[in-house]
């Protein structure tokens, strides 16, 4: 079964950028994956990266949703 990994950023990532994010993924995963590369204004900036069940979250507006629960 083909594995799908969704990355979300707010611009459009370079070709290499996308060619390393495919090298990593391939690895976990075999040949037997595809991706979404989409773009989402509400990101901020940094990238989010949607594997199954796992998130890898490196983004603005992820780190700030981080400060306001820890400051609540």
């Amino acid at each position: 079964m083909t594995e799908t990994v969704s990355v979300f950023t707010a611009f459009p990532l370079s070709d290499e950028d996308k060619e390393r994010i495919r090298k990593v993924f391939a690895r976990k995963h075999g040949e037997d994956v595809s991706f979404e590369f989409n773009i989402d204004k509400t990101v901020l900036g940094g990238i989010l990266i949607i594997d199954g069940n796992d998130y890898y979250d490196s983004t603005v507006s992820g780190r700030l949703a981080k400060i306001k629960r820890n400051l609540q």
